[in-house]
């Protein structure tokens, strides 16, 4: 099927719909891992731990409605220079971030990043990388926050539990029989229904950045009887802590300093019922890089969470940055442009939300990669992955936010059948997911965009 370019698309719309709203050298240090030959053993391939975006179910399919008409609140024409797309707006709460990070190695301040994805980003393998980055130039260290129990293997860190627990998502197949929707920023928690032990280890492949704690938050929410934690390690001393009773909707942190060197540390929990909603292991200042992998999201599913627990949650931290990688899943599902504009509109009812609650966070938008159909030994790209990709960039440069192009980036239509016939492979035989090495690369693409942003900024302080 022939793909559909951006402009096409448009004009098709224009026919349909009546009328479209059209208003008006590389410097990246990176940590590199202790292993990389390794990366592959460590993090198996994704489809090897069964993902298939074809069968899974995603949390919300497009549905075609009436379609609701937009009425643009910046000029989606107005691009400024850079490889982020997007508005003056845009551009200036970027700039703010910049300025925030030009400053954050002279205090003892955290600042916090977002990195929400579907499973392309499942066991830190692009986030890592651009923690690990900016975190040598800007600050920090540790992996942010992880779960209490983790279902996928990561390259952040080596994790284990036991205990009588159950893992909730508002991803993928919500519980229905849950009594509230306060999941937290992680959108998921852990509950421990009388007790769970849970231990960490620095990952003897990961980045260095990674390894090296100087404190522990526990973020509670619902505890409804209170309970206890101890919090051990092989050079930090045993500390136990009383978990104060608390109902659905709180929002209660409790950190534990530990001794700022490598070490396994070992959480133990008792009580009834107490619902953890994330640990952040770092540094206690510098940059902190969340990973929030959501299988099976296509990044519509914020206006779900519990608002007042979330916005509880996320103010909590002074969060700069909030990136936003989605798309991919909708990909098998929208048949026509039609489809992918309803899916537009209701990504970009997400981004109101999400700006509604960080309001001077900036936003970066990225669309999904490449994709391959494989049916009878032939390789095509999604016929509607050039709609959705245009559609999630429309909405976004609309609302006043950023959006960077991972497709383009990677080098367009076809790259990722490209990209599984390399030698070593860099995307996996199901032609949607890269392996580590493929997702190392992306990585270093999101950092060297970044960065080239920043010297844009570096370079009109100076002129000023």
């Amino acid at each position: 099927m022939k793909f559909h370019e951006p402009v096409h698309t448009a004009l098709f719309l224009a026919l349909i719909v009546g009328v479209l709203y059209l208003a008006p050298y590389l410097e990246i240090f990176l940590d590199t891992p202790e292993n990389e030959t390794s990366l592959a053993e460590v993090i198996p391939e994704i489809n090897s731990i069964q993902v298939n975006y074809l069968s899974e179910e995603i949390e919300e399919i497009v549905v075609l409605e009436e379609i609701e008409e937009i009425e643009p609140t910046d000029d989606f024409n107005t691009h400024c220079d850079g490889p982020f797309a997007g508005n003056a707006n845009a551009k200036k709460k970027l700039w703010r971030l910049f300025e925030k990070l030009s400053g954050l190695e002279d205090t003892s301040e955290e600042l916090h990043v977002f990195h929400y994805g579907d499973s392309q980003i499942e066991g830190d393998r692009i986030t890592g990388r651009i923690r690990s980055s900016w975190q040598k130039t800007w600050g920090g260290s540790g992996p942010g926050l992880i779960p209490a129990s983790q279902p996928i293997p990561s390259l952040a860190l080596r994790q284990s539990h036991q205990g009588n627990i159950k893992r909730f998502t508002q991803f993928g197949r919500a519980d229905s029989t849950l009594e509230h929707n306060c999941y937290g920023g992680m959108a998921a928690f852990t509950r421990i229904y009388d007790s769970m032990s849970m231990l960490v280890k620095p990952h003897p492949v990961g980045f260095r950045k990674n390894k090296v704690w100087h404190e522990a938050e526990i973020l509670i929410g619902r505890a409804p009887d209170g309970g206890k934690l101890t919090v051990y390690g092989e050079e930090t001393d045993s500390v136990t802590i009383e978990i104060a009773p608390s109902q659905a909707g709180s929002h209660n942190s409790v950190t534990v300093k530990l001794d700022g060197v490598k070490e396994d540390l070992k959480f133990d929990f008792t009580g009834q019922d107490i619902d953890v909603t994330g640990i952040k292991l770092g540094s206690g200042y510098g940059l902190v890089v969340h990973n929030i992998p959501m299988r099976g999201s296509s990044g519509t599913l914020f206006k779900k969470l519990n608002k007042e627990h979330y916005k509880k949650y996320m103010q909590h931290w002074d969060v700069g940055l909030v990136i936003l990688q989605f798309g991919g899943n909708t990909a098998p599902y929208i048949l026509d442009e039609l489809a992918a504009i309803k899916y537009g509109n209701r990504f970009r009812k997400q981004l109101k939300y999400l700006r509604s609650i960080l309001p001077d966070a900036a936003f970066l938008v990225i669309g999904p990669s490449d994709m391959g159909i494989s049916s009878d030994s032939t390789a095509l790209t999604y016929p509607m992955l050039g709609a959705i990709r245009h559609e999630m960039e429309r909405v976004t440069v609309m609302e006043g936010e950023l959006f960077w192009d991972m497709f383009e980036a990677m080098g367009g239509e076809g790259t990722m059948e490209v990209w599984a016939e390399e030698e070593p492979r860099l995307a996996s035989p199901d032609l949607v997911h890269f392996t580590p090495k493929g997702a190392k690369i992306i990585g270093n693409l999101l950092d060297e965009a970044f960065r080239s942003e920043f010297r844009i900024w570096e370079k009109m302080v100076q002129e000023e």
